[in-house]
């Protein structure tokens, strides 16, 4: 029997009992040469921190974000970009760009329901496998390379105008409200 950890099958993490964001940041904390990430929300600024340490010590580090929530205030991307890691977002109309899946130097992928968020670490109920597996590393490989040739250059918004939460839809409304209304007829 072989000892190759390549060759087993995935370690699994369970959320919130599992911590999978602190998973992640140990990755990206041991990464030596890549760190492709597709997601739909970047929120934590302890994911975005190590990012930004990964790429001062010279890891090559991708984004892909979904556009629309990228464009929310809840997004930690705009850090990412300061510093000149490069941050793409892919717009899906009528949908979402909704793929969670890490690669950590080709060599380790994490996929799985978490958003790198605070409340996916500490909250909510996620999953997430960890493989080491060639072939699904190079299958996830591939579709991230398709989504990256897809996706748009993400850029900070220069004009002064502030990223909006979600539930504001009309732009007419200049009321800040917690929630949406409901009107009575």
């Amino acid at each position: 029997m072989t000892n190759d950890s390549s060759l087993m099958p995935p370690h699994v993490l369970f959320g919130p009992e599992d911590r999978i964001i602190s998973h992640v940041l140990t990755g990206i904390h041991a990464a030596r040469e890549t760190i492709d990430i597709a997601v739909f929300l970047l929120g934590a600024k302890t994911v975005a921190n190590a990012l930004v340490k990964a790429h001062q010590r010279g890891v090559l580090v991708r984004i892909i974000l979904d556009a629309k929530i990228a464009r929310t205030r809840y997004s930690a991307h705009k850090v990412l970009l300061q510093k000149g890691i490069e941050v793409r977002t892919i717009r899906v109309k009528g949908g979402s760009m909704h793929a969670k899946f890490i690669l950590i130097d080709r060599s380790e992928l994490i996929a799985g329901t978490a958003n790198l968020t605070n409340d996916a670490n500490y909250r909510n109920h996620e999953f997430a496998f960890v493989w080491r597996d060639p072939e699904v590393i190079g299958s996830f490989t591939a579709r991230f390379e398709d989504l990256w040739k897809a996706a748009l250059p993400s850029r900070i918004r220069r004009h002064g105008g502030r990223n909006r939460p979600l539930w504001r839809h009309n732009p007419k409304n200049r009321r800040r409200r917690s929630s949406p209304q409901i009107h009575k007829g």
